[in-house]
């Protein structure tokens, strides 16, 4: 892949920040292919966009991949030392405002990195992508592996999106998350209506009738939570809009698995 990369970063901490790109790459690209993972699950091995700044005591990188069709890499390399410590959330909110990024893929590193060898390097990378794998990725694997393959992309979607931590953000997160749901359902049962593809997983014995009535229920209330968040016009902002949105993105994580856990049971 080629880039295009703006940077106010000296020539020798550039330097270094290149080969931490590299060895992340690196590293990554092993943890999955041990774990018998998707390269594409993790956001460096799709087209992207990046950005990295260093802060007094952390290097920020973020990458996007929503709208990026092309091979050329667009790197934005900022030294961010003048301006202290930085947190994730004011990274965040400048490359939604400033570089307009739709998605995120947020990771965080030591600064003190950039003076260590590849070997004394190499642990803090591994950890840094493995945590990532736990957090992001193997929430989904019970859904790739029953082959729902639309419903995955929906829910990583509805991650990276309520990652943005802006408004529109949320609203997509839970766009995202009720069309993975609708999604499951339809893959497995061949039913588009929400009530009647739960019932016919009863019917199949993958769920008991309790289970029913809360995925029912919870279908339900992702269609309402989403049509009040994406009203037109002024309206109120909502003051929990983040935390509600974490709800529904926690809560369709877990009914998905559920579903799919038991499908595979029932199957076998």
């Amino acid at each position: 892949m080629a880039s295009m990369v703006d940077s106010n970063i000296p020539d020798d901490m550039s330097g270094k920040l290149h080969s931490l790109l590299n060895e992340f790459t690196k590293i990554s690209r092993e943890t999955l292919k041990l774990q018998n993972l998707n390269l594409l699950l993790m956001p460096m091995f799709k087209n992207h966009n990046y950005f990295i700044g260093v802060d007094t005591e952390i290097i920020h990188l973020v990458y996007t991949n929503e709208g990026v069709t092309s091979g050329i890499v667009s790197g934005n390399e900022r030294d961010l030392r003048s301006k202290g410590k930085l947190n994730q959330k004011q990274i965040i909110d400048a490359c939604t405002s400033e570089l307009g990024y739709k998605d995120i893929h947020y990771f965080a590193f030591p600064s003190h990195i950039l003076n260590l060898n590849q070997d004394e390097m190499r642990p803090y990378l591994e950890q840094i992508s493995n945590q990532y794998i736990q957090e992001k990725i193997k929430p989904l694997i019970m859904l790739e592996k029953l082959g729902l393959n639309e419903s995955f992309r929906y829910l990583q979607n509805a991650k990276s999106r309520f990652d943005t931590k802006t408004p529109e953000g949320y609203s997509n997160c839970k766009a995202d998350c009720r069309n993975a749901l609708v999604s499951a359902l339809y893959n497995i049962t061949g039913i588009e209506k929400i009530r009647e593809a739960v019932k016919e997983l009863g019917k199949q014995g993958i769920l008991g009738e309790r289970e029913e009535e809360f995925i029912i229920s919870f279908g339900d209330f992702l269609s309402k939570l989403y049509n009040l968040s994406s009203k037109s016009g002024p309206h109120p902002p909502l003051e929990t809009e983040e935390d509600d949105t974490q709800l529904v993105l926690s809560v369709t994580t877990s009914v998905l698995n559920y579903i799919a856990n038991q499908t595979i049971k029932q199957r076998s």
